[in-house]
């Protein structure tokens, strides 16, 4: 509900610092950098981004993200439940 911003994609982002890696994504490793690799995935369409994890780390924790390109599309709504 109400307009997609970049404000709410990366407060959902941030919801997944400190939990583990999808087990879905574990084939899209790459290198980032000598202390770091990078889980690429494209959503929403347009935005390429990539979770964090370091290099050592056995259980895929999720230490931070980065957009890798598409900037303009990485905007998502907020999402709301109904409890009755």
């Amino acid at each position: 509900m109400g307009p997609s911003t970049y404000e709410i994609f990366k407060k959902n982002m941030d919801l997944q610092i400190g939990r583990g890696l999808y087990p879905g994504m574990s084939d899209r490793k790459k290198v980032y950098d000598e202390e770091y690799d990078i889980y690429p995935a494209e959503y929403p369409k347009g935005c390429s981004w990539g979770y964090l994890v370091k290099k050592n780390d056995e259980k895929k924790t999720i230490v931070g993200w980065k957009i890798i390109s598409g900037e303009d599309y990485c905007k998502e709504q907020q999402a709301y439940a109904l409890i009755q």
